[in-house]
């Protein structure tokens, strides 16, 4: 059954005429700003106009960090930028080095492995750059938990500049100068940059310009982080993808042909091509590749590297499907047994694509998931986790601290690292945890930007909602439902058949990605509720309206009408976990067959699999049940509605017959006999047992012979006619309908 809850988003307010006409807001984009509480002018310039960023200098300890690197360079030093190996990470490091090469450092850069270091600083990394002479790490997209290591580096007399976003602990390292937009002591005017973004910042109070050849980084950057794109990051990212369509770095033009992607570079191509691409190197081997093809000039190279972050693209989903077929097990089972913090852990689970099963998880079953690596040789635990939006995955690991051995991360996900011993017991108190704060089922809500019909689906109106862009985490492209849609045709589509391709009302398109297993529960004629995004699909010179279906959801009782249509048709049910309804006259196979006339409850699907021998019975079957989706079959071994009922004058005919010869052999009189009344053979024989039945022949096999009646007899009075009168009411009510007057009769017999 389908538990979520969808709300269209009711507007506090509405949009001022005025400003409706200042800002050129058409009726659907009006609709859907409303439905954001989005609605004064300052908001609106925000989202159509906004184009300023804000001083570098009013973030805390800007002025003492820039003074610290100038005099580095003054002197000569070695300055080590030491990044992540994600998206954010190596654009942070990418930016950051062309702004200090700019103004001549002696710089390098340093990117850690994450299987044999891990995220964050590094104590044995900080003691070789030492080693090799650097005095100032400016750390990129990490550091606000690296408490030890930056202990470390003070001891050995250099000194660390934190530029970071993620949630800052209970206290704060001992570094130099930290910049992050929501250290405690400063006032910042914007909270959600991402790694890069930071970055930037530091990079742009060196410099003291807007450098504006790397935004199309700082784009790449935030947007990939799934930071909010909201107030400055919303502006960060227009400013860098009209960067990136203006002139594409030779490492991102040779990366998006490896895709065979072309067109307008937008936050779409970033989240979908460019960004996982970055991910996958990070995620399987030493990120240094990615960063490299960042800072690339030469195209040959750029073509040589973007083959191999490429392949590990390829190799990445690979690695991510079969990890998810083996998790989705055990999270069946730890469902089952009633777990709502679903923790899985297995040996030798790639742990760079553990975020990514886990996001898997916790988008099917809507509960916090956390996916970890067993590595028995070093006693260790690690892995990755992602959540809802009711429970906090920063808060949950944090109550759990002591467990843990080191953990990073925010609202909506974490990595962490943890003995292999202290597993079970992390399951069950991030469990206990989560049953303090809901008592009940935890219920996906789903908020619909606006609900709209199908004369809403324009190539105009999508169009206008381009108008929004771009989207991002805290301004997600609209959320429109389609209600009560009809399917008119659905296949699966992709590689392993793994998508979903429905026709809805004969003219739209709608896909759903990596749902393509949910075709056989959603067949032509079913009515749906659909909530999800539009966009433009051009074919061979054509821009036709789609949609991208996020959700669907079944209201009500779904009828399914497989009656008169191939096997084939409807093979799939006999694997479905379903009820399925027999005729009395045939055997049940096992629990889960029921004769019609018992009640039926407990089952999402119900299958009507033989025609009824009784109108009631059927009714008293169907009007128990409390399944989503009914499928009619309403098999029969013998079809009589084409045949019908033989009239009283072909009765007759038959006994004028008899009567002129009384001992008849089917063999050899047969023929004659179907060519006199004109009847088909079965109704031939039907005919004969009425008669036998009021007594006027007695059959042998083959052979019938006439028998005296002395009374009159009533052709209606046998039952022989009144069932073969009852199945042909029956056909013709339940088997040779149309759906609507099939649907018609059970809802006017429906209790």
């Amino acid at each position: 059954m389908d538990k979520t809850v969808w709300t269209v988003k009711q507007p506090v307010d509405t949009i001022p005429a005025a400003l409706v006409k200042k800002y050129n807001i058409t009726d659907i984009n009006k609709k859907i700003l409303e439905s954001r509480n989005i609605f004064s002018d300052e908001a609106l310039h925000d989202i159509f106009i906004a184009d300023d960023i804000h001083d570098p200098f009013l973030m805390f300890q800007m002025d003492k960090a820039v003074e610290r690197i100038k005099s580095a360079i003054n002197n000569n030093e070695m300055i080590l930028v030491y990044g992540d190996y994600d998206a954010d990470g190596v654009t942070s490091v990418t930016v950051l080095i062309d702004c200090l090469k700019s103004i001549g450092a002696n710089v390098g850069w340093y990117i850690p492995n994450r299987f044999t270091e891990g995220y964050g600083p590094n104590e044995a990394a900080f003691r070789e750059a030492h080693e090799a002479g650097v005095s100032l790490i400016i750390t990129v997209d990490n550091g606000i938990q690296g408490h030890h290591e930056i202990n470390v580096a003070n001891e050995l007399g250099m000194d660390v500049i934190i530029t970071d976003h993620h949630e800052i602990g209970h206290t704060l390292p001992e570094a130099y100068a930290i910049l992050h937009p929501m250290h405690p002591e400063g006032n910042y005017p914007f909270h959600h940059l991402a790694g890069v973004g930071v970055s930037y910042k530091l990079g742009c109070a060196l410099t003291g310009t807007q450098n504006e050849h790397i935004l199309g980084f700082v784009a790449i950057g935030t947007i990939s982080d799934l930071v909010s794109l909201t107030g400055e990051n919303r502006v960060l990212v227009k400013r860098g993808l009209k960067a990136l369509n203006a002139h594409t770095p030779p490492g991102l033009k040779a990366l998006l042909d490896q895709a065979s992607f072309k067109g307008e570079i937008n936050e779409e191509t970033v989240g979908f091509i460019i960004g996982p691409r970055l991910n996958a190197v990070g995620r399987l081997d030493d990120a240094r590749l990615a960063c490299e093809l960042l800072q690339i000039d030469n195209e040959d190279e750029a073509i040589w590297m973007s083959e191999q972050v490429n392949q590990f693209n390829t190799e990445r989903k690979e690695i991510v499907s079969a990890i998810t077929e083996q998790a989705i097990i055990d999270v069946e089972e730890k469902i089952a047994n009633g777990n709502r913090f679903i923790v899985v852990a297995k040996e030798g689970w790639n742990e760079g694509v553990l975020g990514i099963v886990a996001s898997r998880i916790t988008e099917q079953y809507h509960l916090p998931a956390i996916v970890l690596n067993i590595d028995y040789d070093n006693d260790y635990a690690k892995g990755s986790a992602r959540s809802i939006p009711q429970v906090s995955m920063y808060d949950s690991l944090d109550h759990s601290r002591n467990l843990i051995s080191k953990f990073g991360g925010h609202h909506m996900a974490a990595g962490m690292t943890l003995p292999i011993e202290n597993i079970e017991q992390l399951e069950k108190e991030l469990n206990d945890y989560l049953d303090m704060q809901f008592e009940g089922e935890i219920i996906q809500e789903i908020d619909i930007d606006a609900a709209i019909e199908m004369a809403d689906i324009t190539v105009k109106n999508i169009n206008d909602l381009d108008k929004l862009r771009p989207f991002g985490t805290d301004f997600s492209a609209p959320l429109l439902s389609l209600m009560n849609a009809e399917i008119t045709d659905i296949k699966q589509i992709g590689q392993n058949q793994a998508h979903l391709k429905m026709t809805v009302h004969h003219t739209l398109n709608a896909l759903m990605w990596n749902e393509g297993s949910r075709m056989n529960a959603l067949p032509a004629g079913s009515y749906v509720n659909l909530a999800g995004t539009l966009q433009l699909n051009e074919w061979n010179g054509n821009l036709q309206p789609q949609m991208i279906v996020q959700h669907i959801k079944v209201e009500d009782m779904q009828m399914i009408d497989f009656r008169n249509v191939h096997p084939n048709t409807y093979k799939f049910l006999k694997d479905e976990h379903a009820a399925f309804i027999i005729h009395p006259g045939k055997s049940k196979l096992n629990e889960h067959y029921y004769y019609y006339g018992e009640s039926v409850i407990g089952y999402d699907k119900v299958i009507f699999r033989d025609l009824p021998q009784d109108e009631s019975e059927f009714l008293t079957t169907y009007n128990s049940l409390d399944a989503t989706f009914i499928y009619f079959i309403f098999h029969t071994q013998k079809q009589l509605y084409f045949e019908g009922m033989p009239t009283s004058e072909k009765f007759k005919q038959l006994y004028k017959c008899i009567m002129i010869k009384p001992h008849i052999d089917l063999q050899k009189d047969g023929g004659y006999l179907l060519q006199a009344i004109k009847v088909s053979p079965d109704t031939l024989l039907f005919m004969f047992d009425v008669y036998a039945e009021l007594g006027l022949v007695v059959k042998d096999g083959h052979h019938i012979k006439k028998q005296e009646v002395n009374k009159k007899v009533d052709l209606l009075s046998a039952s022989t006619y009144q069932s073969r009168l009852n199945q042909l009411k029956l056909e013709s009510k339940l088997l040779f309908s149309s759906f609507d007057e099939l649907k018609q009769f059970i809802l006017t017999n429906n209790e």
